[in-house]
C-alpha cells in the first residue's frame, strides 16, 4: 500500500486482485444459516421489505484517482440487489487518496451523513480516539446483524481490530502480510536494457545490491524519465520494523521479534534507507517535484513519466500494478513476508457515529462480506461492460476495454470487504485466494501481533511529534536532505516534542498487553 497508504501503512502498503470463481459459485448472496433456519439479520430484510420502506445510507472509500466515471451505474446495479434482498439503498462517497483523510475527517466532525467506510489513510486508533467510530458490539449489533462477518474473516481477525477491548472495526480478506523491499518496474523498460524477464515469475527475488545496478542501468538508458518516486510509507515498506500502534513514534526492529519499543530515528536502519534514497536523488533518480507532486504513481507509469515505485509484494501483485499502470510490470523482493503487529486491523471498515441506522448500517456490511454479487460489483463493476468471464472462469476487461477505456478500474480490490468471494482476474494464479491464505500463514509474525496503542495519555506529544515529522519526513526520506544533518536536526525537535515519552508509555501498554495474553 504505498500507493495513498501505498499504503498504507503505513500502511500504505498498506495491498491482490479477486476471488475464486468456484468460491463465487458456492456464494448466492443467501442470508441464511447452514442449517437453513432465518437469522435475525434476515427477518429483519423481510420486514423492512414487507413495509416497502428503503433505508438510504452512505458508504465512503478511497481510490487513488477518485470516483470512477462509472460510479453511478455500478451504484445502481448494487442497489438493484441491495433493495430488493435487504431493504437499503447505497450511495457512494468516493474521494481520491490525497484527499479521502481531510474529507472524512470535515464531514464525520461536521455532523454529515456517512454509515460505512474505509477507516484507511484517516488512522483507525484516531478515529476511535475521536469518538467518530460506534462500537460494533453494542446492543449486540454484530452478533445479530453481522455474523457472516465473523465467519468470513474469522474471530482471531476480528478480535485484533480491538481498542482497549472494544471493537470499532472489522477487517476485511485481503493479504495480511506484506513482502517487504518489494519494486514494481515497467517491464517494456527492463526489456529496453537487455534484462532477462522472466513473464512466469510472480515475484523475482534479488539483493538490494542487484536491484542498485538495474536501476543504473536503467537510468543511464532513459536518462529522460523520473526512475524512482519515494513514497511516505518508506519505513514500513523498505525495512525489518515493525510500527507498532500504527505509526513510527516507538517501534519494535528485526521483524517484531522482541517487545522491546525503539526510536527509529535514531537507528542505523533509518539513516541506511535515508541514505540510500539520498543517493539515488544525487543520482538524478527522482523528479525535483516528487515533494510537491501528488499524482498516483501508478497514473506516472501510466502516462510514460515514471519507471519504478515501491510496493508491497504478495500473490497476485504482478496482474495487480500491470492492471493500476495499464501496462506489463515486473516485481522484484529483496525482503521477506511480514506480518507487522497493526497489519490486520491498519484499516478496517467500520460504521460511523453519524449513521442514520446502525442495524441497516451493519446489515450491508454484513452483505458486502457475504454477498458474492454484490462484492463482485464492488470489486470489477458490471459483467459485459467492465469485465468479462472467460472460458478459464477468470475473468478480464471487457470486448473493447481497458485499463484506460474501463469506468470501473480503480485497482483496490484488496481494500474492499471480502475480495476472497469474487472472481480472479486473467494473470494471476486460479488457486490465487488459496495462496493469499497461505502467504499469511507462513509471513513472518511480529510479537507483538493484534497489540493496540491507546494515545489517550500522550494525545499532546502525539501531535507535537507528528508535526515535527511532517516538517522533516518528505524532504529527508525524499532524498532532498542529506541525511547526516537532516536526522539530527529532526530528533532533536522530535525529542523536544516528547517522542521519548510516547515510547515510554508504548512499552508500558505493551507489557501489559503481553502480560494478559501471555505473550
Amino acid at each position: 500500500m504505498k500507493k495513498g497508504l501505498a499504503i498504507i501503512l503505513t500502511v500504505v502498503m498498506l495491498i491482490s486482485l479477486a476471488a475464486c470463481s468456484k468460491t463465487n459459485n458456492a456464494n448466492t448472496g443467501n442470508t441464511e444459516t447452514s442449517s437453513g433456519n432465518k437469522t435475525e439479520s434476515t427477518q429483519k430484510t423481510e420486514d423492512t421489505k414487507s413495509n416497502g420502506e428503503i433505508t438510504h445510507l452512505v458508504m465512503s472509500f478511497m481510490t487513488w484517482t477518485g470516483a470512477p466515471a462509472d460510479t453511478k451505474k455500478v451504484q445502481d446495479a448494487i442497489n438493484a440487489i441491495t433493495k430488493e434482498r435487504y431493504g437499503i439503498e447505497v450511495e457512494f462517497q468516493i474521494s481520491d487518496s490525497s484527499s479521502y483523510k481531510q474529507n472524512m475527517t470535515l464531514a464525520l466532525s461536521g455532523g454529515e451523513q456517512i454509515d460505512i467506510l474505509s477507516t484507511i489513510l484517516s488512522g483507525y486508533n484516531s478515529m476511535v480516539q475521536q469518538g467518530y467510530l460506534m462500537d460494533l458490539e453494542e446492543n449486540d449489533l454484530l452478533k445479530n446483524f453481522g455474523s457472516g462477518i465473523v465467519d468470513a474473516v474469522g474471530k482471531e481477525y476480528v478480535d485484533a481490530c480491538r481498542i482497549n477491548g472494544k471493537l470499532y472495526g472489522v477487517p476485511n480478506n485481503r493479504d495480511m502480510a506484506q513482502g517487504r523491499g518489494s519494486t514494481a518496474v515497467a517491464t517494456e523498460y527492463l526489456k529496453g536494457i537487455g534484462y532477462p524477464v522472466d513473464e512466469s515469475k510472480e515475484i523475482v527475488k534479488v539483493t538490494q545490491q542487484e536491484m542498485d545496478d538495474i536501476y543504473a542501468k536503467l537510468h543511464e538508458k532513459y536518462p529522460n524519465i523520473e526512475l524512482y518516486r519515494p513514497t511516505t510509507l518508506g519505513i514500513s515498506q523498505l525495512t525489518d520494523v515493525d510500527l507498532i500502534g500504527g505509526n513510527a513514534f516507538g517501534v519494535l526492529m528485526n521483524w517484531g521479534k522482541e517487545l522491546k519499543v525503539e526510536n527509529v530515528f535514531t537507528s542505523d536502519v533509518y539513516k541506511e534507507l535515508c541514505n540510500r534514497i539520498y543517493g539515488y536523488n544525487q543520482k538524478g533518480y527522482i523528479s525535483k517535484d516528487a515533494i510537491t507532486d501528488t499524482t498516483a504513481v501508478g497514473e506516472l507509469v501510466k502516462a510514460g513519466t515514471l519507471i519504478s515505485y515501491n510496493t508491497s509484494g504478495k500473490p497476485g501483485i504482478k496482474a495487480q500494478e500491470s492492471n493500476l499502470c495499464g501496462r506489463p510490470m515486473t516485481i522484484f523482493q529483496t525482503m521477506d513476508d511480514f506480518i507487522s503487529s497493526s497489519a490486520v486491523a491498519s484499516f478496517p471498515w467500520a460504521i460511523s457515529i453519524n449513521t442514520v441506522n446502525a442495524e441497516a448500517s451493519m446489515r450491508l456490511l454484513n452483505a458486502f462480506y457475504t454477498d458474492a454479487d454484490l462484492a463482485n460489483l464492488l470489486s470489477w463493476g458490471i459483467e459485459g461492460q467492465h469485465y468479462k468471464v472467460l472460458d478459464s472462469g477468470l475473468i478480464d476487461f471487457a470486448d473493447g476495454v481497458d485499463a484506460t477505456k474501463s469506468g470501473w478500474s480503480h485497482s483496490v480490490g484488496w481494500l474492499m470487504p471480502n475480495q476472497y468471494i469474487t472472481h480472479v482476474w486473467n494473470g494471476n494464479d486460479p488457486n490465487l485466494w488459496t495462496n493469499i491464505k497461505n502467504f499469511n500463514e507462513n509471513a513472518k509474525k511480529s510479537a507483538a501481533l493484534g497489540f493496540s496503542f491507546d494515545t489517550t495519555n500522550v494525545a499532546t506529544e502525539m501531535t507535537s511529534v507528528q508535526n515535527v515529522y511532517d516538517e522533516f519526513q518528505k524532504s529527508i526520506e525524499y532524498g532532498f536532505v542529506d541525511p547526516a544533518t537532516g536526522i539530527d536536526e529532526m530528533n532533536a525537535k522530535m525529542k523536544k516534542a516528547g517522542i521519548d515519552k510516547i515510547i515510554d508509555e508504548k512499552q508500558k501498554q505493551l507489557d501489559a498487553w503481553a502480560a494478559a495474553n501471555n505473550k
